[in-house]
């Protein structure tokens, strides 16, 4: 280590950390996407929207007159909708902001910052950008809970035509004894299926992660957090940076399935039941009274799916609906032009779910020129298109009813059998309802209704104020421990405060490649991690200044201070890194961003105290020519040793 060829290792790693962190304080350009709608708004209200926006860019967003923004004046042109934003430091809180405050102008979802030359080479493209967690940026909280109970109610309908078949099979005195017992070795395999362990709830709910993970990543939110929280059987979604929090909640807590079911048999007594009573109170012009009218009230007023559950069961007692049979509501649109979709009627079909969504893949909205209307084409799994051909060989002239959530929104006939693995479900659909219908096929519905247990939301103005109290409070903390060490160790002192600096930029550059989201017990962990790395230099220059006092000549007391400290801070830190591990392992949420932060500040940290300062300090001591390294502060006088 008394070569300065060894410097280059030092200049290369910090070389590579700034290069990391270039797109942290590089000029940068922001592209703010306009709401397609505001160009239809009349003059007056465009204007009122336009000049409120400005207003705030002057006064709040760009105080100081440091970024530049075009067109600096009204609406840029409908060709391009986008208004231009350059300057340094636009970091993803005041992003949020001006995209919460301007909710009327700025289209949030389609915003982007454009990346820089280093983010082309490094990543492709994606950002090298320091990430803010919730609590810096401002965003949403919830936490969802799961409905086992309801889940457990889905899993008999699956297979309740197979449960009734055993039941007759293990009664009927003609069967064999050999045919009951495995009808009920069947049987008891089948209702082993809905015993929910905690680990049966773990995997249930494991699924509904990644089904999360996979709707948020495709809505372009920025770092969305997922956790599961064994102990309340519900999933944690934290998503810094959302402004749309009522769509986005209903993307998240979406269980809608998709599901062919087949219907009663022709003539469909169950049915004509329900119409016959129906047409009764129509006659007497007393329509408010009939079930599809109350049934619809239900749904306009929103009451909830309990409520309109609970509503079809009642239906299902009144007309004495046989077990293996359920009412669903047939929804349609009416023939004025933008109806709303709405149960219309009523059909009785199958309780046992004929095919699944996990049998369906590949799903595509497309036009139907024939009915001018959406529809959703998708392609079967191998097991699906078995299914699917059996499914419509065996039941050639019935209705095969297409159940979208609980919704029957197509009831076609089977005329032939279908083969080829392709299907496609037609229905009264806008274009919206179809791309959501494709999205629940293709990336799967979740396993178990969710209802949310806790909701929180911190604006981006209170992010803003906590990331400037975490700088102020870094920048004072090294501050301070800089002037304290060149105080104290003179020399010395410096040579630390070089690694220091060192170690900061090197653990800001690797937190930052590995896309970690600093929140403020991050930063807590950066304030600590400074302390511990000048405990290391602490320790060594006390050992050096024994060795001085000792006699020792000072390439000696170098060498022996550095080797004789070296276990201690290895001992140390090694047992804070065990520590921090558990916490990543254990702990979640903000003491997991703390733990990270830590550990990894405590591997910059040996590299700082035991390479980097011992080279800088060889080499002023061996290369340089430095003959006296005082290691006593200005106030304890004097006590240096020759280099001899």
């Amino acid at each position: 280590m008394r070569s300065f060829s060894l410097l280059l290792i030092p200049a290369l790693i910090l070389a590579v950390s700034f290069t990391i962190l270039y797109p942290n304080f590089a000029d940068r350009t922001l592209n703010l996407s306009v709401q397609p709608e505001v160009y239809n708004l009349d003059e007056e209200t465009k204007q009122k929207v336009v000049s409120g926006f400005f207003e705030r860019w002057e006064k709040d967003y760009n105080a100081n007159g440091k970024w530049l923004i075009e067109p600096n004046t009204g609406l840029p042109s409908k060709e391009t909708p986008i208004y231009k934003v350059k300057g340094r430091f636009i970091t993803s809180a005041k992003i949020n902001q001006i995209s919460q405050e301007n909710q009327k102008l700025i289209l949030e979802s389609k915003n982007k910052l454009e990346p820089t030359m280093i983010e082309e080479l490094i990543r492709g493209g994606k950002s090298l950008s320091i990430k803010l967690g919730l609590d810096l940026q401002g965003g949403m909280r919830v936490v969802l809970k799961g409905d086992f109970e309801d889940y457990s109610a889905k899993l008999r309908d699956i297979y309740a035509k197979e449960i009734s078949e055993l039941k007759i099979t293990i009664s009927d005195v003609v069967k064999s004894a050999e045919d009951k017992k495995k009808a009920t070795s069947r049987l008891e395999e089948i209702e082993s299926n809905f015993e929910l362990s905690p680990m049966r709830k773990l995997v249930e709910l494991e699924k509904a992660k990644m089904i999360i993970d996979n709707r948020l990543t495709s809505q372009n939110l920025t770092e969305p957090q997922v956790r599961i929280q064994k102990e309340q059987d519900a999933i944690e979604v934290s998503l810094p940076g959302v402004t749309n929090s009522a769509a986005i909640l209903e993307i998240l807590q979406n269980t809608e399935t998709v599901e062919y079911r087949i219907e009663e048999p022709n003539p469909f007594v169950f049915r004509s039941k329900i119409e016959e009573s129906e047409r009764r109170f129509m006659d007497l012009n007393q329509r408010e009274e009939t079930d599809i009218f109350k049934f619809q009230e239900i749904v306009k007023n929103k009451l909830g799916k309990k409520v309109q559950d609970s509503f079809l069961e009642s239906l299902e007692k009144k007309y004495n609906i046989p077990p293996e049979y359920k009412i669903f509501a047939y929804w349609a649109r009416g023939s004025a032009a933008k109806s709303a979709l709405l149960p219309r009627s009523f059909s009785v079909l199958e309780r046992k779910i004929a095919l699944s969504g996990n049998d369906m893949t590949n799903a595509q909205p497309a036009f139907n020129s024939n009915s001018y209307g959406w529809m959703v084409s998708f392609t079967l799994t191998p097991n699906g298109a078995e299914k699917f051909f059996d499914l419509t060989s065996e039941n050639r002239g019935r209705n095969l009813a297409i159940v979208w959530g609980d919704k029957v929104v197509s009831n076609p006939v089977i005329n032939d059998p279908i083969a080829g693995g392709r299907a496609e479900i037609s229905g009264s659909f806008t274009q919206e309802e179809a791309i959501r219908l494709a999205n629940v096929i293709s990336e799967g519905a979740l396993p178990i209704p969710l209802s949310v247990l806790e909701m929180r939301f911190i604006g981006p103005t209170l992010g803003i104020e906590s990331i400037e109290v975490g700088i102020r409070a870094v920048i004072i903390g090294f501050i301070l421990v800089m002037l304290y060490m060149i105080i104290y160790y003179r020399l010395g002192g410096f040579v630390a405060d070089i690694s220091l600096l060192a170690n900061v930029i090197i653990l800001a550059a690797l937190l930052s490649l590995m896309d970690f989201t600093l929140t403020l017990p991050g930063f807590a962990g950066l304030i600590l991690t400074m302390g511990m790395a000048v405990d290391a230099n602490v320790l060594i220059y006390e050992r050096i200044r024994e060795e001085i006092e000792s006699g020792n000549a000072l390439p000696i007391a170098v060498t022996a201070g550095f080797q004789n400290a070296f276990w201690t801070i290895m001992d140390a830190n090694i047992t804070t890194l065990i520590a921090g591990i558990l916490m990543i392992r254990l702990g979640n949420g903000p003491i997991k961003g703390f733990a990270i932060t830590l550990c990894w500040g405590i591997i910059t940290t040996l590299f700082t105290s035991l390479f980097l300062s011992r080279l800088f300090v060889e080499l002023l001591v061996n290369r340089v020519g430095v003959r006296h390294l005082n290691l006593r502060p200005f106030f304890f006088g004097k006590k240096a040793v020759s280099n001899v």
